[in-house]
């Protein structure tokens, strides 16, 4: 007992302070949890390990703070300038939070930094007031007020966590959470080479406190600036002074991502529920070709689309930032270029939520290679698609790239809950009796088949504006996805270690092409060279090849070896993860 005493004394001693960095240092957190049990009305455990994550990488620096303060002569002034440097940054993160609903992210940072005096004063002048600020200000006068409180009576405290049941208990939580802490923490002291491994540190060891997210989004931005800058600037100049040329003169072209689609949920491949019933019409109506071996290069969203957008080829060791988008090109080649994503303000708190859109919604490229963009994400795909074609303005070529919600996570918040996606019930599911099955797991693989059949729906949507048009659409998803398929777990594991079973689940993507009757009967040979591919194995990163060959583009960047339409394919190696080959993992193919 003497032991746990002399460990905890400091923090007991100056519990108001270390509190007080646990506590505002973790600004989003407590949002998220206010979002989660107060709004949602549920705990989720995730959330909770979260939590304790952040509050455990906050607490060993914490806990060095207060020892320094408790055995420093000192240490009145540093406590003094602990407390002035918590409220003030608390004061920020609440700031940003109120006025724009984020946190620390690589952008804010860069907006700091390319912001000048006029600027500041500009801005200070339109926020300092604003309701946003307000609300800042009073809960951080409100936490002011307590952390005197609490100082006032910091000797009482002492005094109660002193006891034997109350040393033992702060022990204990202290132990958990400091081990917790060096555990995700270690994350601060990696070294990194790029902002893929950024990305994979902060989903692999998720924390997010302002340590952690000042630390990601520094590193972050460094990366971004020499990647996303490489790649941005290479695209411009395409757009720009390039050399591209199309042999069409009235065509549509339209790019479908989807997200988190898991292929062996597809009815299209097999699966039982009859989730695709649409897209299965238009395969029987001989209008939808369906892809059987195409795989994405990584389960993470930003790096899979910044991949598949794109020239590059990871099969022969190329990066995406070291070409350009082959949307440039397109608009090179006289192609009006439109993005409608679902995502732009999707999870911007997240390194690799920021780093997507740094690339895809870069204010030049925007400017210079889209004619239309969309201003805000809706809650159903559906809405996204209806937006698009209420300010729908064709021109002779039209591109246009819709990048959807999909399947992604929160699955019972894919699709409406109306008697219409509703129809099913857990009993329904097919090979739903593993030994790890319960009602629970049950609902959430019913939710997943209800938002892949919803998604059929979007699609069909997007098919119904082109029927009567010269029209071409790719539809594929980012990466796949993991529902209860052979283990007990959901979504995608980020663990170095893959399995055959988990890339084929996490890797395997659903890929179809469809084309308009008006497109098939004036191009039969096109078409037929599209049913002539379905069955040749080909990854996400060529999908830019695909479609400068439909939209008959030509240019320096066009490689026939890469298509996987034409004759002169030649498929390279699959390279996964930075280095594993897909098909001698899941076969031991060579």
């Amino acid at each position: 007992m003497d032991f746990l005493r002399m460990m905890v004394r400091p923090v007991v001693q100056e519990f108001p302070l270390w509190l007080t960095m646990v506590l505002t240092l973790v600004p989003s957190t407590w949002g998220g949890w206010i979002h989660h049990v107060l709004l949602r009305h549920e705990f989720e455990w995730d959330f909770m390990r979260w939590t304790l994550a952040s509050m455990g990488v906050v607490a060993v620096p914490a806990t060095l703070l207060v020892w320094l303060v408790a055995r420093w002569k000192h240490g009145r002034w540093l406590k003094c300038l602990a407390y002035v440097i918590l409220i003030s940054l608390w004061l920020v993160s609440l700031f940003i939070s109120t006025n724009f609903n984020t946190t620390y992210t690589p952008q804010i940072l860069q907006l700091v930094l390319d912001t000048n005096a006029s600027e500041s004063s500009e801005f200070l002048r339109t926020w300092l007031l604003a309701p946003g600020s307000l609300r800042a200000y009073f809960y951080t006068f409100l936490t002011l007020v307590i952390v005197l409180v609490a100082e006032w009576k910091r000797q009482s405290i002492a005094t109660f966590l002193s006891r034997r049941v109350s040393t033992v208990i702060v022990a204990a939580m202290l132990g958990v959470l400091l081990v917790w802490g060096l555990w995700v923490g270690r994350k601060l002291v990696m070294p990194y080479h790029s902002l893929h491994e950024v990305e994979l540190a902060e989903i692999r060891m998720q924390s997010n406190d302002v340590i952690s997210t000042l630390h990601a989004s520094i590193l972050a931005l460094k990366f971004q600036v020499e990647e996303t800058d490489a790649t941005v600037n290479l695209t411009l100049k395409t757009a720009r002074e390039g050399v591209a040329t199309c042999d069409v003169d009235s065509m549509d072209l339209v790019l479908v991502i989807g997200e988190s689609f898991n292929k062996r949920r597809s009815s299209l491949y097999g699966y039982a529920l009859e989730t695709n019933p649409m897209m299965r019409a238009e395969r029987d109506a001989g209008l939808l070709t369906v892809f059987t071996d195409a795989v994405s290069p990584y389960n993470l969203t930003s790096i899979a689309i910044k991949n598949m957008l794109s020239l590059n080829s990871l099969g022969h060791g190329e990066r995406w930032h070291e070409f350009p988008l082959w949307l440039a090109v397109m608009r090179r080649a006289g192609w009006q270029v439109d993005v409608w994503g679902n995502q732009r303000n999707f999870m911007t708190g997240m390194v690799f939520g920021a780093s997507l859109n740094s690339v895809l919604f870069d204010p030049q490229v925007v400017e210079q290679v889209y004619h239309a963009v969309n201003d805000k994400p809706f809650v159903m795909d559906g809405q996204l698609v209806e937006d698009y074609y209420s300010k729908w303005q064709p021109g002779k070529r039209n591109l246009v790239i819709f990048h959807l919600m999909g399947q992604h996570t929160a699955y019972d918040a894919r699709y409406p809950h109306t008697a219409e996606w509703e129809k099913w019930t857990t009993a329904d599911l097919p090979h739903a009796d593993a030994p790890y099955m319960d009602e629970q797991r049950r609902e959430v693989m019913l939710d997943y088949a209800r938002a892949t059949r919803y998604n059929d729906h979007v699609l069909a949507m997007i098919l119904d504006h082109y029927r009567d048009r010269n029209a071409v659409v790719v539809m594929l998803s980012d990466h796949g996805e993991e529902v209860y398929d052979y283990r007990d777990f959901t979504e995608r594991d980020h663990n170095t270690h893959k399995t055959p079973e988990m890339v084929r689940c996490e890797n395997d993507i659903p890929l179809f092409i469809w084309c308009s009757p008006r497109y098939k009967q004036a191009h039969p040979e096109r078409f037929a060279a599209i049913q002539r591919a379905a069955s040749r194995p080909l990854m996400s990163d060529l999908v830019g090849q695909m479609m400068l060959w439909l939209g008959q583009v030509q240019s320096p960047w066009t490689d026939s070896t890469r298509n996987v339409l034409h004759p002169a394919y030649r498929p390279s190696p699959r390279i996964i993860y930075d280095g594993i080959d897909y098909d001698q993992l899941v076969s031991g193919k060579r």
